[in-house]
């Protein structure tokens, strides 16, 4: 039962941005925004997260697990109750340029406070399993994000027919039921409590986890903005064919990721490390698989095969540097592991773009070049992190 409160905020938390994500670029267009501009309103909340995702992990060590997803789910309210207005006065009831200044102030809300809600709850989930089984712990969040993916979109689809305040204004509700649940998570802190020092972590024995974090998630995001173009240019097929299309590719990746994550992991015994390496090859193998295909099953199967790869990639990363840091740090570790993450969802779009103006297929191996790439680091990172450690010990003794 307690999993289940912790995951909830996760999850209504992520609803309540895919129903912003999912309605934010028609109104924009609507009131006259450029597509730019709606743009810099999706890379704010990216950079924010990077940039406080780290102190708030820190923080759900020192303050406890909910006061920090409390804090999360008060400025994601917020920041969903300000556009939910905005949409209800409609895009004729003031200037485009205030409309643009209310909707970033209201997404600077969300990046600024809600950047702990998943750093605390991994932590969270931590403290209920045994170290053997923080993959499970760390993919059944990872589960819960997944889920909210695919179910905020339906959502979003289903009430916008009754106006676009509807879906953000519903998702408002959800987080206040997911904060009322929240309220009963014990208010634990980490074993030092407060004085836990902010940052501090054994970043040697970290890095080699951040890096295939940042390098995993620049290719993975590398594909989403360029997926649509890649459907419609290898199959030859029009717009609105390319879209339905594209609709089912995305839905193969996210379904099977949540998969991995939900029922796989957890019934598995592998090491992190083996956790990892079998999702990276599972992701390149997939990326192989899209650049062959000539056909929508190809393309499904595919991506199907790199969402899986991701979704035994991201707790294998989380539980390996979780288990190198030790259980007074988790919040900190998780906090990092997803500024990590944000920075390579704020490079990894404008990567992807540029790759595929130079080659259809730029995106695929760019994602290929980096997973590769930050795979090499991680080996790399390990044994000098393993030798530094050899050396102190017999400096010590």
């Amino acid at each position: 039962m307690r999993a289940v409160v912790v995951l909830f905020p996760v999850f209504a938390m992520t609803v309540g941005n895919a129903t912003v994500q999912s309605t934010v670029g028609l109104f924009g267009r609507s009131t006259g925004l450029s597509e730019f501009q709606v743009g810099i309103f999706f890379a704010s909340s990216a950079v924010l997260f990077f940039l406080t995702s780290s102190a708030w992990g820190s923080l759900a060590d020192r303050w406890g697990r909910r006061p920090v997803i409390l804090t999360g789910l008060a400025g994601g309210g917020v920041s969903l109750l300000l556009i939910a207005a905005l949409y209800a006065f409609g895009p004729d009831a003031m200037d485009a340029s205030i409309i643009f200044a209310a909707l970033l102030f209201a997404r600077v809300v969300y990046g600024l406070l809600s950047g702990g809600i998943q750093p605390a709850a991994v932590a969270a989930m931590a403290e209920i399993t045994t170290e053997h089984r923080r993959s499970t712990a760390a993919a059944l969040v990872g589960a819960a994000f997944g889920l909210a993916s695919i179910v905020g979109p339906l959502f979003a689809a289903l009430l916008v027919g009754f106006g676009f305040a509807a879906p953000v204004a519903s998702a408002c509700a959800l987080i206040l039921i997911a904060g009322l649940a929240a309220r009963t998570i014990p208010a634990t802190t980490s074993p030092m409590g407060s004085r836990a020092a902010v940052f501090a972590l054994p970043l040697a024995a970290v890095m080699p986890y951040l890096v295939l974090a940042f390098a995993v998630v620049l290719g993975l995001s590398a594909l989403q903005p360029t997926m649509a173009f890649f459907v419609q240019d290898r199959l030859a097929i029009g717009t609105t064919l390319a879209v339905q299309y594209a609709s089912y590719v995305s839905a193969a990746f996210a379904t099977c990721s949540f998969v991995i994550q939900a029922l796989v992991v957890p019934m598995l015994t592998m090491s992190p490390h083996r956790l990892m390496m079998v999702g990276v090859a599972a992701s390149c193998g997939g990326i192989g698989f899209c650049l062959v295909a000539a056909d929508l099953a190809g393309l499904v199967v595919g991506f199907g095969v790199i969402g899986a790869g991701f979704g035994l990639v991201q707790p294998g990363l989380l539980a390996g540097a979780m288990q190198v840091t030790g259980a007074d740090r988790q919040g900190q570790v998780a906090g990092h592991m997803q500024s990590a993450m944000s920075a390579a969802w704020i490079v990894g779009p404008l990567a992807g773009t540029a790759a595929y103006s130079l080659s259809i297929e730029g995106p695929l191996l760019l994602a290929a070049a980096t997973t590769t790439a930050g795979t090499l680091g991680y080996f790399v990172l390990m044994v000098v992190s393993r030798s530094g450690g050899s050396n102190r010990a017999r400096s010590a003794g």
